[in-house]
């Protein structure tokens, strides 16, 4: 059986990846709170696409590395 060997350098891109989801867990929460507190939903909407779009990449990295 061969085992997978983690470098220094994938060790810190995993950290940068999971750094990456949480700050998109972070943005879609923003998103929410805006909206419920009155900020519009345009400010929301913002937060939210933003969110999305970190956390989908930060997935997709994750997934090919």
């Amino acid at each position: 059986m061969s085992e997978h060997q983690t470098t220094p350098v994938s060790r810190r891109y995993r950290v940068y990846q999971i750094i990456g989801i949480v700050l998109a867990l972070l943005f879609l929460a923003l998103g929410v709170i805006a909206y419920l507190a009155g900020g519009g939903p345009i400010i929301a909407a913002i937060a939210v696409i933003g969110g999305l779009a970190v956390l989908i990449v930060s997935i997709i990295t994750m997934v090919r590395s």
